[in-house]
C-alpha cells in the first residue's frame, strides 16, 4: 500500500518559533501537510518572522504544504479550549488539503523518536483505528 499521509498541527507559545521550526525540519516530509500555531501570548512579528523562515526553506516552498496561522484565536490553557483550538485547526488542514490519511498534534516541545519512514510503517499497519498514542 501506498505510505499514508500525515496532517501535522505543531504549536508553540511567546519564544517557541525555533523550536516550532525544529520539529518541523525533524518530522518533515513533502507528502505531510504541517499547520504552525503560535498562540497568542507569541507577538505578532514573532508570527511573522516564523513565516518568513518557512518560506526561505526551499522545500517547503516547493511543496506548498506548511502554513503558519496569522492570527490566532484566544483560548485558555485550562478547560475546553485547548481542545475547541486543536479541533479548530483541524478544520483549517481539512480547508487547506483533504489529502492526508492521519492527523498528528505535537507541541514546541516534543520532539520525535521515531523517523518519518517508521511513522509510515506504524500507521500503515495500524488499520482502521481512528485513536493510538506511540
Amino acid at each position: 500500500p501506498a505510505p499514508p499521509s500525515v496532517a501535522y498541527l505543531i504549536t508553540g507559545s511567546k519564544g517557541d518559533s525555533n523550536r516550532i521550526l525544529r520539529l518541523l525540519y525533524a518530522v518533515y516530509h513533502p507528502k505531510n501537510r504541517y499547520l504552525l500555531h503560535l498562540d497568542p501570548s507569541a507577538v505578532p512579528a514573532e508570527r511573522e518572522r516564523l513565516a518568513l523562515a518557512v518560506e526561505s526553506v526551499p522545500v517547503f516552498r516547493a511543496a506548498q504544504n506548511v502554513d503558519v496561522i496569522g492570527k490566532p484565536d484566544f483560548a485558555y490553557r485550562r478547560g475546553s479550549s485547548p481542545v475547541a483550538a486543536t479541533l479548530h485547526d483541524a478544520s483549517l488542514l481539512l480547508k487547506l488539503s483533504k489529502n492526508w490519511d492521519w492527523f498528528v498534534r505535537l507541541g514546541a516541545a516534543d520532539y520525535p523518536l521515531v523517523t518519518q519512514d517508521g511513522n509510515f510503517s506504524s500507521l500503515t499497519t495500524m488499520g482502521n483505528l481512528q485513536f493510538f498514542r506511540f
